[in-house]
């Protein structure tokens, strides 16, 4: 019988004592971090971030993140941060990718746009004009004739595409494709009319260094329309009675 009772309380005092055990390394596993992952150190956005804002060291700050949860577009370090551009919202502590950032000499100004010309292989110099040549743009007029006189000059090739608008690259060759240029309101009205008004030309600069010539294509006026009447009655200035001093 005594042997009964002594065999219970071992059992009993065992049981106790692994469940205590337990509760202890299950506390401690709160507490403390067992694996042994590589940390890292990202920038994340201190306060919301709107597409085309340019982000400051001010509006980012580090967070610590595990290897499983670290991809290598994340970026590490602020100073390649503070002086981008924002390309899409990017929320509160949020991690900030390359992707989302356009630095600095990738900005263009508000008012370019991208446009494309046609261009035959003839027109493309037998396809010398390539991604990232540069080019002058000349005008023939259809009913006059005269000398083509210069549209644009030394304007860069962005891209050359293909009927798709699948890049052909700097090798690329096709019977027709399409230059992709960047071009500011100026410059893409001056195209807009020379189209009209006659046939586009392209010359190749030979080197980049080359300095390039003066534009001699001006909008004719009738293409500027009329300035705005003055109202009935309005006297304009320069025939207002001048004080006398």
């Amino acid at each position: 019988m005594n042997k009964r009772i002594i065999i219970k309380t071992t059992l009993i005092c065992f049981g106790i004592f692994m469940i205590l055990t337990a509760g202890v390394v299950w506390g401690l596993m709160g507490k403390y971090e067992f694996d042994r992952e590589r940390r890292y150190q990202v920038v994340v956005a201190k306060v919301p971030i709107q597409p085309g804002t340019i982000i400051n060291e001010d509006m980012v700050g580090l967070k610590t993140i595990k290897e499983s949860a670290y991809n290598s577009r994340m970026i590490t370090d602020p100073a390649k941060v503070a002086g981008t551009k924002a390309t899409a919202f990017i929320g509160q502590e949020d991690y900030i990718r390359g992707y989302e950032l356009l630095p600095r000499e990738k900005w263009y100004d508000e008012n370019e746009r991208v446009i494309v010309l046609p261009m035959e292989v003839e027109e493309r110099l037998a396809n010398l004009i390539k991604k990232g040549s540069y080019i002058d743009i000349k005008m023939a007029p259809k009913d006059v004739k005269s000398i083509p006189k210069r549209v644009l000059s030394k304007i860069k090739v962005e891209d050359i595409l293909d009927e798709n608008g699948v890049s052909l690259g700097a090798n690329g060759a096709n019977k027709k494709a399409f230059a992709r240029l960047v071009l500011d309101d100026d410059q893409r009205n001056k195209i807009y009319v020379a189209r009209e008004m006659g046939k586009l030309m392209f010359e190749l600069y030979c080197d980049t260094t080359q300095n390039p010539p003066e534009e001699e294509f001006q909008i004719p006026e009738e293409y500027l329309g009329k300035p705005a009447e003055r109202p009935k009655g309005q006297i304009s200035a320069d025939k207002l009675p001048q004080k006398a001093n």
